[in-house]
């Protein structure tokens, strides 16, 4: 378990917020965390909200070698792998791990029958994960990458745990190439710092600098999608939520639920500022494993 401050404002952040997010926020019954994305064709809220477990279904389909180990870097309450359990059924084990042990207490409650023997939920750091108990044949991350502090480390991890061939498959929000100019406006500058601070996100970086850094730990990028036309931006409940920004400001970065509305708003701000996008990104592991 990792111990440092960051990942104990995570942990916290979670094991807070958890319950709030599924009870206040509409998932359908899914038991996902993430956010829906309404590509053309789904016109029902489950489908938007699974839509993203989908994408990675369809990736394990695609891996070169049979996958028969799963493993969900921040798994949440676990509604990725009961989807990928039920669409995948080839697929021997699935693993989720998380920081919160509220989520995967509740993870552990929530398995569906017919799962239990391939699921489990272990609580920890995805920066730590070491030894044969967590060696994979996949590995995804839906929006839990950026939490990490370190993405070279990420990267690092993942190359010792999946064989050669192995793919890791990450969909999080990444930084558009003009927010990392040194020109960037003050006012843009404020909006990504108020995203990042509230949402715990400094793994935040563009597309470009996680090839690099993914490259130096023997992993490949070999695809990049922009999904960020499948979202739905600009709700009632968004708009509502920019109100009660404007009208409290600062003051809601003193309770985590409030915090998480805050960030909230920023990031749809950056969204429709170019500052950010909601991409998939696909890695290949090209280092030997070393022999016993």
């Amino acid at each position: 378990m990792e111990n440092s401050p960051h990942a104990r404002q995570v942990r916290d952040y979670y094991d807070r917020n958890t319950a709030r997010f599924l009870r206040w926020g509409k998932d359908d019954g899914t038991c996902n965390l993430h956010a829906a994305l309404w590509p053309p064709g789904v016109d029902r809220l489950a489908e938007a909200m699974h839509y993203s477990n989908e994408l990675i279904a369809r990736e394990i389909d695609r891996c070169p070698h049979p996958v028969a180990q799963v493993l969900d870097l921040g798994c949440g309450v676990g509604g990725s792998l009961f989807y990928l359990g039920r669409r995948l059924p080839a697929v021997r084990s699935f693993c989720g791990i998380s920081l919160s042990p509220v989520q995967v207490a509740r993870a552990r409650l929530l398995i569906p029958e017919g799962l239990k023997q391939r699921c489990r939920f272990e609580e920890g750091s995805f920066m730590r994960l070491r030894g044969e108990r967590f060696k994979t044949d996949f590995s995804f991350a839906i929006e839990a990458f950026a939490h990490g502090p370190d993405p070279a480390g990420f990267f690092g991890v993942q190359a010792g745990l999946l064989p050669p061939g192995g793919r890791l498959v990450i969909i999080d929000d990444c930084l558009s190439p003009a927010a990392s100019l040194d020109g960037l406006a003050d006012r843009h500058r404020r909006m990504l710092d108020r995203y990042r601070r509230n949402w715990l996100l400094p793994g935040l970086r563009t597309p470009l600098e996680l090839r690099r850094l993914a490259e130096a730990k023997g992993l490949r990028l070999i695809a990049d999608r922009d999904l960020t036309r499948y979202l739905r931006l600009g709700r009632p409940r968004d708009k509502a939520v920019s109100l009660l920004v404007k009208c409290l400001g600062p003051l809601m970065e003193r309770d985590s639920y409030l915090r998480s509305l805050l960030g909230g708003d920023a990031k749809q701000a950056c969204y429709f500022s170019g500052l950010i996008r909601y991409r998939l990104l696909v890695f290949e592991n090209r280092t030997a494993r070393e022999v016993p």
